[in-house]
């Protein structure tokens, strides 16, 4: 039963999946599924691989017990020396790690487990991307990620349910970019282009969709 739910979950053909990747709203839950069931063995061995090359100088210790995975299907992985810690994150379109610069941590306590704020960078409206672990007894964190970006994304892709012809989630979502490039030139950036980056993204999302459509049934047999 197993085998089949993952088939069923992930090996979707071209006729099961949506053409237009902005409307597959199950495209995050198969590529999580995909990380886990489909990619974790080969994740692990890039850990060991990366972990390899740290400078034996300081003594890095595994702040994670295991990579961790956020909502979007990004694998994370963390180690500490000190109060030094070093990030490695796999992009949800890429099956390998980059190494993420932290411009900032913020500590948060709870009832429980302190929240552990890594700010990794910041995205096309200039707002930060922003990393929150919690940590468990066993060293295994719960992973998301804060990214004001990505969630407008989100909303508007859940908002496509109500497209008809007068209103398109799409090209909403499309404005709110060409309304942004207009501040940007005002303010003398010209470098933005509202186009560009839309369409980047957008085309991201058909990679991911079609990457998870093109995991074969002896992959899946063999995850299971």
């Amino acid at each position: 039963m197993f085998r089949v739910s993952i088939m069923e979950t992930l090996h979707k053909t071209t006729e099961e999946s949506p053409k237009d990747p902005f409307s597959d709203l199950d495209i995050w839950g198969r590529l999580i599924e995909y990380r886990k069931e489909v990619q974790w063995g080969n994740i692990l061995e890039q850990v060991e691989e990366l972990e390899s090359k740290f400078d034996r100088s300081k003594a890095w210790e595994k702040f994670v017990s295991k990579p961790v995975i956020d909502q979007y299907g990004q694998v994370w992985m963390i180690w500490k020396s000190g109060d030094c810690y070093q990030i490695y994150k796999m992009p949800d379109d890429k099956d390998e790690f980059d190494y993420v610069f932290i411009d900032d941590l913020e500590v948060t306590p709870t009832l429980g487990e302190p929240i552990y704020k890594f700010s990794v960078g910041f995205d096309n409206f200039g707002d930060a991307e922003v990393l929150n672990i919690q940590m468990s007894d066993e060293r295994t964190g719960h992973c998301l990620l804060s990214n004001n970006e990505r969630d407008r994304w989100e909303t508007y892709r859940r908002w496509t349910k109500h497209d008809n012809d007068s209103y398109s989630a799409m090209e909403d979502l499309r404005k709110n970019y060409e309304r942004y490039e207009k501040m940007q030139r005002k303010l003398g950036n010209d470098s933005f282009s509202a186009e560009e980056r839309f369409r980047e993204i957008y085309d991201k999302y058909g990679r991911i969709q079609q990457k998870l459509g093109a995991v074969s049934i002896r992959d899946l047999a063999i995850a299971a």
